[in-house]
């Protein structure tokens, strides 16, 4: 019996050393590394924005393209995309104040990016962002392309990080069932 106790130990703790690389393993950050650029264009591909910061000019505006198979938003302060975007789908914003305005993936935690506008060191206030749809002529007729508009209200929940409570409450009932299960014997 004390065998038996011993090896669901060591698969307890080999499980709970595995369990956290899964959400890491799903994608999310630039593996790559941060970018910097400039120009008019931030893509979302291999689960990064690229550039990673972007600079430009008071008033300039800044075209976000999921040109990724994966699904992505960009959520920042006030401004962005909440909804769900798919490959093809783009948005518009304008950035008429200075200032570094940060926005990220909600889907994919690590995926972040920023613009610097003019010197960056304004407040980089989301209120002074305007945001507008775009529509990008279809790449392939695989590639179906949507018009993406500001979405208002809150962004939803991050389902993966509730999904990770779940998992993580289950395993623990687990092994503490078997714990006790273990000493009685």
């Amino acid at each position: 019996m004390a065998r038996r106790t011993v090896i669901w130990m060591v698969a307890a703790f080999l499980a709970v050393l595995i369990v956290p690389v899964a959400p890491a393993a799903a994608g999310g950050g630039c593996h790559q590394g941060v970018t910097h650029g400039e120009g008019d264009t931030v893509e979302m591909v291999d689960a990064c924005f690229t550039p990673t910061i972007l600079g430009v000019d008071p008033g300039e505006t800044v075209t976000f393209v999921n040109t990724d198979p994966m699904t992505h938003n960009v959520t920042a302060n006030v401004w962005g995309y909440f909804e769900g975007m798919n490959e093809g789908d783009a948005f518009t914003a304008t950035f008429d104040q200075a200032g570094v305005y940060p926005y990220a993936c909600e889907y994919h935690p690590g995926m972040t990016g920023a613009i610097v506008v003019g010197s960056g060191t304004g407040a980089g206030n989301g209120e002074t962002v305007s945001v507008d749809s775009i529509e990008l002529p279809q790449a392939s007729p695989v590639v179906q392309v949507r018009t993406v508009t500001q979405s208002s209200g809150s962004a939803p929940i991050a389902i993966g990080w509730i999904a990770g409570a779940v998992l993580g409450l289950a395993l623990g009932l687990g092994i503490g069932f078997v714990l006790k299960k273990g000493s009685r014997a």
